[in-house]
């Protein structure tokens, strides 16, 4: 197996993008939280403003303007899910037994001609026809 040098190189920028952004997040929360932390030390205190400033919450969506990775999950998906890979299981299933019969006949019947050829190629062979 050969990786070419330009797919190597891509998936080594892709690597070093994505652990760049993780390393970012994760140093602007800690950068939040020293802050917190600081100003805490200072003041002795906790002023709302400020950690509303500094951690802001979350947005409120509406279920109208919801996307769609914010959305409840539904509650009957995963039965759902079971239901149609169940179906598939048994689909694939029936297909299989009736694929496996057919070889099967196919390959008694096969048996059956192959060892008759072979006795009368044996006895052409040795001088016998019959």
């Amino acid at each position: 197996m050969e990786i070419s040098l330009g797919a190597a190189a891509f998936w080594i920028a892709l690597a070093a993008v994505l652990i760049a952004g993780g390393y970012n997040k994760f140093r602007r929360e800690k950068l939040k939280q020293e802050t917190l932390l600081k100003i805490i030390e200072r003041t002795g205190q906790l002023d709302e403003a400020q950690v509303k400033l500094l951690f802001p919450p979350p947005p409120a969506y509406s279920p109208h303007e919801r996307p769609w990775w914010a959305a409840p999950p539904d509650p009957f998906a995963g039965r759902r899910a079971l239901r149609v890979g169940g179906l598939i299981v048994m689909a694939v299933a029936a297909g299989l037994a009736v694929l496996f019969t057919v070889m099967l006949n196919f390959a008694v019947l096969a048996a059956f001609v192959a060892r008759r050829a072979l006795a009368g190629w044996a006895a052409a062979f040795r001088g016998r026809a019959g």
